[in-house]
């Protein structure tokens, strides 16, 4: 950087590289209609899976509250992440599911560098 530059400067090079993206999307639902919302997931799951840039895509229970469930998410990419939320089959699941949400889904989205596997014997 030169003399008297502003740091504001520097480039984000975010934007020149794929950082992959993980999603922690809680989700409440009204008890009622769990079951009914796990069904419609079943049907796009094998969609979603072979989307481009899908690396993980779970559904998992909150121990601690059963109206709770989390999406977990995996993407290459935020292009990849920003298709998959545009996907017809998508819209028509966040379509017939809104109804059945107790409160507004949050969504926890982290951007990764780099991620490495360990196995831990018990």
């Amino acid at each position: 950087m030169e003399k008297g530059g502003n740091c504001n400067d520097i480039p984000d090079f975010r934007e020149e590289l794929e950082i992959m993206i993980l999603v922690d999307a809680r989700i409440t639902l009204v008890t009622e209609r769990q079951r009914e919302f796990i069904r419609e997931l079943q049907k796009i799951i094998p969609m979603v899976c072979s989307e481009a840039g899908c690396t993980r895509y779970e559904l998992v229970a909150d121990v601690s509250s059963p109206e709770v469930m989390h999406f977990l998410e995996e993407w290459e990419s935020q292009r990849h992440l920003d298709s998959h939320l545009a996907q017809p089959h998508m819209q028509a699941f966040f379509a017939k599911t809104a109804p059945w949400h107790a409160a507004p889904t949050k969504l926890k989205i982290y951007e990764i560098l780099s991620s490495r596997s360990i196995t831990m014997d018990h």
